[in-house]
């Protein structure tokens, strides 16, 4: 697994935060009423998890804000790439990662 696509899994829930956050840059009154009630969606869910996760996500999408824009569609990409997956193919995919990770180590 390469490090570009392992990074584009870790970025998985940095890319939902950045969303419920802003989409695109764009301003509430520019946003579509179903986009409206995907960013609230995301919004509550980030409401729900424990600080520790929410500081942890903030942090992600500074970090995710701070790239290039090439690279940030790049990660974009990959994600989408990554949700597109299968059931079947994404736990596969995720048991790869994990092992990747601990051979890191």
């Amino acid at each position: 697994m390469t490090r570009r696509v392992a990074i584009a899994v870790g970025m998985g829930g940095v890319l939902a935060f950045a969303a419920a956050t802003a989409v695109a840059g764009a301003t509430w009154d520019d946003l579509t009423p179903q986009q409206r009630e995907q960013v609230l969606q995301n919004y509550r869910e980030f409401q729900q998890l424990p600080p520790s996760r929410q500081r942890f996500l903030e942090k992600r999408n500074e970090q995710f804000q701070a790239l290039p824009p090439g690279e940030q569609q790049h990660l974009e990409r990959q994600y989408r790439r990554y949700r597109e997956l299968s059931p079947e193919e994404r736990e596969r995919f995720q048991r790869q990662y994990r092992r990747w990770k601990q051979d890191r180590r």
